[in-house]
């Protein structure tokens, strides 16, 4: 038999594309230009398979000739995905839900990395970005947050090779940071969206026990582009896009500085008089901002023949964001050879290089956004500096004034530049139809030069009068080597109408990290940007290094009856070296079964309106390493203090520390109704987590400050659904979409000792409020004090002065809850002739946001919420008067009038106050219209293949009941574990509408 594979969507020949005699171990793949030539006798079937697209059974007649055109499906039941280890696998076989989305779909965003694109297009999926500035991280989590204090990101895996995903976290720097005032890139912007072909998103039980205590937290497997052989082709995309802002903050411009009624010159809060008729009042928060200009041009060249086939692909993505100064800039550059050399043995090897420039504002209480609600309304922004260069001040010296926003964003400067090595290779030798060993290599190198300076005239730089600093820079080195190595051997076996499959393999990964970092104070030239430029003895230096091994051992046995059962068992061993010199090894197995019972045939014929029915289930152990490096013994660690030297770390060593171990089910069910017009994927899913490893603060006398130790549970229980509907289907008109539905709760059981409560110091950002976990609540619990109440909880009033009582209870209770009820995405596509249009809403519904910003502007009096200040009013409580807590408490009836005691503001105030509750937003994250130009017309530029032009929009409507800017925050950076700043905003001014035009060119 012979024949021709080719793409539905544009007829484009499918290299690589199985072709097998079903039942039997017969079979070929497609060369160069979708041919095969396969052995097969008049009815038996044969079966087309290919990554990302249905799979097509096609019965032996008596011609010889068959031609299969493969539709590509982003959930399709049908289809060979991409599993754990770099294995193929047909999804009939997986007990597990395993959604994929096509790179394209992706790219098309604009975005400059691709994690930004996916929210919404998988159920499950979080992407919690920082902010909307250029170069924001974000944190990448599936099914929920399970670890109260390690790193619950997902692991990134490209074409087989897990790649570093890390920023860099300010605890081991010099200075020692708090991971709150400035933002750091995800490792994984260093992959252009432009390269991606497919993502394979793994959450089961079964997925994420292949990649062992790496993917603990789940994993997204990432399959590059690849040359196509035949003619070689020149594909060009490039768009520039604007971006603004269209959420302003707002605060009252009706009084100015002072307090009680009082103005008061030198200082920001703003409890003074109105300000005297006539005043010139300036809007300053739309001063400030500027529109953003993003420019994004990719260029790839590919071809080959049967033999070898090539691709090499560039990207340049330069953006400038809405606050000035800030930019992004990355140059990806990316070869990539595919090679057969010989019937038995293939090779596929990519070597690709990014350079980035990243230049950020400060954030949080030390940002912009905090700067310009600090600033007085009646200046105005843009007289930042007098002719002479130096800062003007309008309230007090630079030791006590806050820095005008623009100031700071042109004098205190916050960059880093980088560059990033990936490489891998994959060697594929296959001795016999049966049998297939797989070898996989990688090296992902990155080096990040980085800078922060304060400005000896800027208010952070400047010191006090009794002890200028002079300014402060601070310089660090962060180098990154992950070296990873994998090898595989899978053996297919058929008899009678049983078909197995047997995997083993092992892989082993060296993780290197070395941050050194110098900072200085006292400049001799306020504006040059130098370490050498300061005061010698006022010079610090520190070095971190970590070293981690990893080796892994893993087995898998497929066992399938026909196309109807398949049961898969298997084990892994992981050895950690963070675990030494104690045993380092831990074990944990996996088993899953699928049945599709659609391919009991008089199932199938009963319902012909239903195309394809699976059920399926898996559990799975999987174990989580220390996420701390030399934890198990208390190390010498450099100092920065005067002298020098080495002296032991803060954190204490723990002996009998063990890996977490968590115990993971999941079941559901896949159908397909009306020829695959319909398809849907419900998961449930179920996974607890025990010996916790967390980090207590411990006594003083221990001689440390915090210690790894296992101790606490976890569950997570949750519902995924993905809906697949094709309405339209037709030549000329097609229209599907897709519903992501996900909802996930999270619950503390217990805290090892009995802890009340565990925090992250990182985390306390305000007064009397952070993120922390409590036993019997939710992981994603706020933590805060509560104002003193009575046994009947009634507030209890100050008889003195009708304010409540002062809270003098050191104690943090759970006050709200991050977490959202549900999450929706819905994307719809379509597809009318030569033009389509794709765009997708994400709904997300409940969960309670910390107004961080507006506890800020509240107390500072220049919130909207403080304009009433003139109107008396009585708060509602009882006096502390001996009677609180008796039958006849005293009912409080003192009046208070804001304008004339400023302490109604501070005093009257608790952290709960300021927790938006049940919060829904819904998002229209991107709209992509895209026109082809027609063949009849194109045919006539002999030069050209393909044209098209295309109009994004990126973030153009948010329907939300958040008072704030966004409630898509997070107020510290993934560097930290648990949580971390998750849902509180602190100074966050949320993504900007964006707008692309561009074009695509394939010569």
């Amino acid at each position: 038999m012979t024949g021709k594979v080719t793409s539905a969507e544009d007829g484009e020949p499918l290299p690589g594309v199985s072709v097998k005699v079903k039942g039997s171990q017969t079979g070929t793949s497609t060369g160069s230009q979708g041919s095969f030539s396969i052995q097969a006798s008049s009815g038996q079937v044969l079966t087309f398979s290919f990554v990302g697209t249905t799979t097509v059974e096609r019965t032996v007649g008596t011609s010889n000739t068959i031609n299969v055109a493969l539709e590509s499906s982003s959930a399709s039941l049908n289809e060979v995905v991409v599993t754990g280890q770099g294995v193929n696998r047909d999804s009939k076989s997986l007990g597990y839900s395993i959604p994929t989305v096509k790179g394209d779909e992706v790219a098309q965003t604009q975005r400059a990395d691709f994690f930004g694109g996916l929210q919404g297009r998988v159920p499950g999926l979080s992407i919690n970005s920082t902010s909307g500035n250029p170069g924001a991280s974000a944190q990448i989590v599936l099914r929920g947050f399970v670890s109260i204090s390690g790193d619950n990101n997902a692991l990134i895996v490209v074409d087989g090779v897990p790649i570093d995903n890390s920023i860099l976290n300010e605890n081991q720097l010099g200075s020692v940071g708090t991971n709150q005032d400035r933002d750091y890139s995800n490792g994984a912007m260093n992959v252009s969206p432009e390269d991606i072909e497919s993502y394979s998103v793994m959450k089961g039980p079964e997925a994420t026990a292949l990649y062992g205590s790496s993917g603990a937290s789940g994993a997204i497997l990432i399959t590059t582009k690849k040359g196509k052989a035949g003619k070689g082709t020149i594909n060009y995309s490039g768009s520039v896009a604007l971006q603004k802002v269209n959420r302003f903050p707002l605060f009252q411009q009706k009084y100015n500085s002072g307090q009680n009624g009082v103005f008061a010159s030198n200082t920001t809060i703003y409890g003074g008089p109105a300000f005297v008729e006539g005043t010139k009042i300036y809007d300053n928060a739309k001063e400030f901002f500027q529109v953003g200009v993003a420019n994004n041009h990719s260029l790839s060249f590919e071809g080959g023949t049967d033999k070898f086939s090539y691709r090499w692909s560039n990207q340049y993505y330069d953006e400038d964001g809405t606050v000035p100064t800030t930019s992004y800039k990355r140059l990806t550059s990316t070869v990539t050879g595919v090679g057969t050399i010989s019937r038995l043995l293939k090779l596929t090897s990519t070597f690709s290089f990014t350079n980035s420039d990243n230049v950020k504002s400060n954030k949080g209480l030390n940002g912009y956004m905090v700067g310009l609600s600090r600033f007085n309304s009646s200046y105005d922004i843009n007289n930042w500096q007098d002719e002479n260069g130096n800062r003007r001040l309008y309230v007090g010296s630079i030791y006590s004034e806050m820095d005008n926003p623009l100031w700071d964003i042109y004098k205190n400067t916050n960059e880093d530049s980088g560059t990033a090595f990936r490489v891998n290779t994959n060697l594929q030798f296959t001795p016999t139809n049966w049998l297939t060993i797989t070898a996989i290599g990688g090296a992902n190198i990155t080096n990040t030069e980085g800078m922060r300076v304060y400005h000896p005239q800027s208010y952070r730089g400047s010191g006090s009068d009794d002890d200028p600093t002079g300014g402060f820079i601070e310089t660090y080195e962060r180098t990154v080597r992950i070296l990873n190595a994998t090898a595989n051997a899978t053996a297919r076996h058929s008899f009678g109408r049983f078909n197995n499959t047997y995997i083993i393999g092992a892989d082993i990964s060296n993780n290197e990290i070395n941050v050194d970092s110098q900072r200085g104070e006292q400049f001799f030239d306020p504006n040059f940007k130098s370490i050498n430029n300061t005061l010698p003895t006022s010079q610090r230096s520190r070095n971190v290094i970590s070293q981690v091994r990893k080796v892994g051992m893993f087995g898998q046995a497929v066992l399938g009856y026909e196309s109807l059962v398949f049961l898969t068992l298997g084990l892994r061993m992981d050895g950690a070296s963070k675990l030494m010199p104690n045993n380092p090894y831990f074990v944990y197995p996996l088993t899953s079964l699928a049945f599709n019972f659609t391919e009991i045939q008089s199932l199938a014929n009963a319902m012909p309106w239903l195309s394809y029915g699976k059920l399926r289930a898996s559990v799975a152990l999987t174990g989580k390493e220390p996420w701390r490096e030399y934890s198990t013994g208390s190390n010498l660690v450099g100092k920065s203090s005067t002298g020098g030297g080495f002296g032991l770390d803060y954190y204490g060593g723990n002996p009998n520390l063990k890996p977490e171990k968590s115990t993971n089910f999941e079941t559901g069910f896949e159908m397909q109704f009306l020829k695959n017009r319909i398809g849907v994927d419900f998961t449930y899913y179920s996974l607890r987590s025990d010996a916790q490893i967390i980090n207590p603060r411990l006594s003083y006398g221990s001689g440390f400050v915090l210690r790894l130790m296992n101790g606490g549970a976890v569950v997570n229980k949750g519902v995924e659904v993905q809906l697949n509907v094709n309405p339209v289907r037709r030549p000329s008109f097609n229209y599907d979409f897709t519903v992501n539905f996900s909802r996930n709760r999270g619950k503390v059981l217990s805290i090892a000792e009995e802890l009340p409560e565990l925090y992250d110091s990182d985390t306390w950002l305000f007064n009397g409020v952070r993120s922390a976990v409590h036993p019997g609540y939710s992981t994603t619990a706020i933590s805060g004090n509560i104002l003193p109440r009575n046994n009947n909880g009634d507030l209890l009033i100050n008889p003195a002065t009708g304010l409540p009582i002062t809270s003098t209870d050191t104690k943090y209770y759970p006050i709200g809850d991050r977490n959202p009820k549900f999450t929706v995405g819905l994307v719809n596509r379509f597809r009318y002739k030569n033009l389509g249009l794709s765009f997708l809403w994400d709904l997300r519904y409940g969960g309670d946001v910390l107004n961080g910003t507006e506890y800020l502007n509240y107390t500072r009096m220049i919130s909207l919420k403080t304009l009433d200040r003139e109107v008396p009013r009585i708060i509602k409580g009882v006096l502390q008067d001996g009677l609180e807590n008796t039958a006849n408490p005293t009912p409080n009836t003192i009046a208070v009038t804001p304008y004339l005691n400023s302490n109604y503001y501070t005093t009257n105030v608790g952290p709960e106050m300021f927790i938006e509750r049940n919060i829904k937003a819904l998002r229209l994250r991107d709209v992509t219209l895209n026109f082809t130009m027609p063949k009849s017309v194109l045919s006539r530029l002999k030069f050209a293949e393909s044209l098209s032009a295309f109009v994004t929009l990126r973030d153009l409507v948010l329907i939300s009941n958040y008072s704030g800017m966004d409630p898509e925050s997070n107020a510290n950076t993934p560097a930290l574990g648990g949580v971390g700043g998750y849902g509180i905003d602190n100074g966050n001014v949320g993504k900007p509408i964006g707008m692309n035009l561009g074009l695509r060119l394939k010569l």
